[in-house]
């Protein structure tokens, strides 16, 4: 089951943009993993000489892996046992942030498996809200 979800959304004057893609496949155990090929399509925009991997794109796959693990934890009464392959992280340098990004693969991790969850992150005026 493969999904993508990107939030493009304005809030508190501010843009919110991000895009994570997930592919959900049945498992052993819960378990998060992060494709080496998360960030290639830097190389089709901004050249072929594109680079990733620094201490901001670390971040980002923190917030991809935090998403996707707040669906996890929270599919009551469910079998969680899923391998979820963080398979795309989509950012805009100034309008990405690592609560977008954990958004983002929330709602892409959800839409995969096919579940609401019950209490579901929103946007506000300072961004993503997460319920705990």
């Amino acid at each position: 089951m493969d999904a993508s979800f990107r939030l493009k959304q304005v809030a508190g004057g501010l843009l919110r943009l991000a895009e994570v893609a997930v592919r959900v496949e049945r498992a052993e155990r819960a378990e998060v993993i992060v494709s080496e090929a998360v960030f290639t399509w830097r190389r089709e925009v901004y050249s072929p000489n594109a680079r990733w991997g620094g201490p901001d794109d670390e971040l980002l796959i923190a917030g991809a892996i935090e998403g996707v693990q707040y669906v996890l934890d929270r599919l009551d009464g469910c079998d969680n046992n899923y391998q979820v392959t963080v398979t795309k992280i989509v950012d805009a340098p100034a309008d990405s942030t690592f609560r977008d990004v954990k958004f983002a693969a929330v709602r892409a991790t959800c839409d995969a498996l096919g579940v609401a969850l019950s209490r579901p992150p929103f946007i506000d005026r300072t961004g993503a809200v997460f319920p705990d």
